[in-house]
């Protein structure tokens, strides 16, 4: 591949290779379509005219609200292929979040995609000028009809429009392209911080591009295939949808997250990007169904899963493996499509013992790591994967770790700075170009990376010891019957947490035991549950040091939600906001300090 500088180098190397008939996919109620990768080409260029139609300038700032799909990418890049910035924005965005975002960025124009999303716009319509209507090849209004409004203009009428001026001015469209350059702002990514006001996240043209190089993986533009099941407006989900662009790999996009076993079975993928919490949820199920299965059946799974845990290699282990295999863990990758050899990893910890297990089974998961301000700047390779690391720096960037044990990054994927925030941009990049990530961590002779947490995610209770909680909950997750956990310590005399149960889980096992019919609630604090709970949080307990033990824990019957603000659009728990709504939860455990 070619060096590429700009959005428009990447617009022509896939204009000279080898066409790709499905090189964009979707999904609705007849099935799966594609688009080819010229007509894709052929799309952005009319949305890129079109919009120069409406006035666009180079420099101007476009909002893309809308769910993933192939229509999310074209409009990202005729955005930039007209000279203009994309502003991303996720599709389940609270509204206060929304306002913050299209006030700061001045947008004029927004794209939308389904009902959900127009309501936003129609609630800030005064804040923008047009709406451009991007779900036009199915319906996503329930009743059918798109909405009416004298702001909106439809993605197919607006391509036609850039046809049109094509037609009366041919060679326009060069013209705007040879206008962009690599120190260009590009995209304004929103971080999903756990706490305090968002900031954009300013990526150049040619920090964009700088990713698209990257050829660890060997993948084959005729064989592989890639699903895409982060939002795109997520920053690892942007950049992993630019690289399988640029090395001609079939895109398919999903929002199905629930049903992502069942979309893997349809299409076979190679190729996955997820966070930590997806592969917890396909670890689970697999273990919900293992325990639903007949007497036989649950004994061999449970024998087989007891070895693929296992992180260390025996000559047992080694011997029964190729049985597993047949007779298990065969049947699990079946169920991910049978073709899955690279799963990348990152946006949270994902838990060594979950990573064992995978890779045991034949599904490889490789671990990296970014941040919203540079992503990716590592990832584990390969030849080469650490589990427990998130492996070595790639594309030139370099890491070293603070006397304070703070991560300091530098390279070409390092964001440009903070939108309109040059106080707190000047406290993340220092004056000799080291990003400084907020993460602790450690460097291994092999230059590969081990996170210890974040420099602010470590506390301290009354009595002056240190509590990491990352490794906690994760250990607490194992547990099926748990989806999220939230631990409690900073300025308390002991270590408790918060469990936000997994429903799904609890009425299986409600039931196997037959008792349907009893609350949810009521039965989590059942005195069999209550035994059960006992029994696991020694099993925790035993693995954890004296102020790391958890002395106490309360079940919260309200799922965490990204909607609701307790969750990051990467899945990461808002400490501060679920502490503050929860508050009297917590303070009941520790009544002896209320007084």
């Amino acid at each position: 591949m070619n060096k590429l500088h700009t959005c428009v180098d990447l617009l022509n190397h896939i204009e000279s290779s080898e066409s790709n008939s499905k090189a964009l996919n979707y999904r609705d109620s007849e099935g799966w379509h594609a688009i080819s990768s010229q007509s894709m080409l052929d799309s952005v260029k009319h949305l890129s005219l079109g919009l120069h139609q409406l006035g666009l300038q180079k420099g101007d700032r476009v909002g893309i609200l809308a769910h993933s799909s192939p229509n999310w990418t074209i409009a990202d890049l005729a955005i930039l292929a007209a000279g203009g910035v994309t502003v991303t924005i996720f599709a389940n965005i609270s509204d206060e979040n929304f306002v913050y975002q299209v006030i700061e960025t001045k947008l004029r124009i927004i794209f939308f995609d389904d009902a959900e999303t127009w309501k936003a716009c129609l609630l800030n319509q005064g804040l923008f000028d047009i709406a451009i209507d991007m779900h036009n090849y199915s319906s996503n209004y329930g009743s059918g009809n798109s909405p009416q409004h004298e702001k909106i203009i439809t993605l197919a009428n607006l391509i036609e429009q850039g046809k049109a001026l094509e037609v009366k001015r041919p060679g326009l469209y060069n013209q705007i392209k040879a206008t962009i350059k690599p120190e260009d702002l590009a995209v304004i990514i929103y971080t999903s911080g756990s706490t305090g006001v968002p900031k954009g996240v300013e990526v150049t043209q040619s920090s964009l591009s700088a990713v698209l190089h990257f050829d660890k993986f060997d993948l084959n533009s005729k064989k592989d295939s890639y699903l895409c099941v982060l939002p795109l407006a997520h920053v690892f989900g942007h950049c992993t949808n630019m690289w399988a662009l640029a090395w001609g790999i079939s895109i398919y996009y999903t929002n199905d997250y629930k049903n992502l076993g069942a979309i893997c079975r349809e299409i076979q993928p190679t190729t996955m990007v997820v966070v930590p919490r997806l592969m917890e949820k396909v670890y689970n199920r697999m273990v919900e169904n293992v325990h639903s299965a007949s007497f036989i059946k649950r004994m061999i799974g449970h024998w087989a899963f007891a070895m693929a845990k296992k992180e260390k290699g025996s000559f047992f282990k080694s011997l029964f493996k190729g049985v597993a295999d047949k007779l298990v863990y065969s049947k699990l990758r079946d169920a991910l499509g049978g073709k899955l050899h690279t799963v990348i990893c990152g946006g949270a910890a994902l838990n060594p013992h979950l990573h064992n297990f995978f890779e045991n089974i034949g599904v490889p998961i490789y671990e990296g790591w970014g941040l919203t301000e540079a992503c990716p700047l590592c990832i584990n390779l390969p030849k080469k994967n650490k589990i427990g690391t998130v492996g070595p720096p790639i594309l030139e960037h370099k890491i070293m770790i603070s006397p304070e044990g703070e991560v300091l990054v530098k390279g070409p994927l390092i964001m440009r700075g903070y939108y309109c925030k040059p106080d707190i941009t000047a406290k993340t990049l220092d004056q000799e170009g080291w990003m400084h990530t907020g993460d602790r961590g450690t460097i291994d002779s092999d230059n590969y990376l081990t996170l210890k947490g974040r420099m602010k995610e470590l506390y301290k209770t009354s009595t002056g010891e240190y509590v990491a909680p990352v490794p906690i909950e994760q250990a607490l997750t194992r547990n099926p019957l748990i989806d999220m956990a939230m631990v409690v310590a900073e300025g308390r005399k002991f270590t408790s947490c918060l469990i936000f149960p997994n429903f799904d889980a609890i009425a299986r096992l409600k039931g196997q035991k037959r008792l349907q019919n009893m609350r949810d609630e009521e039965f989590l604090n059942s005195s069999a549950m209550e035994k059960e709970m006992q029994k696991f949080m020694l099993h925790i307990n035993q693995h954890l040091n004296r102020a790391e033990q958890i002395h106490a824990y309360r079940f919260i019957m309200d799922p965490l939600s990204i909607e609701g603000g307790e969750l990051t659009p990467s899945m990461k728990i808002r400490r501060e906001i679920v502490a503050e709504k929860y508050s009297d939860v917590i303070n009941a455990i520790y009544p002896q300090e209320e007084t």
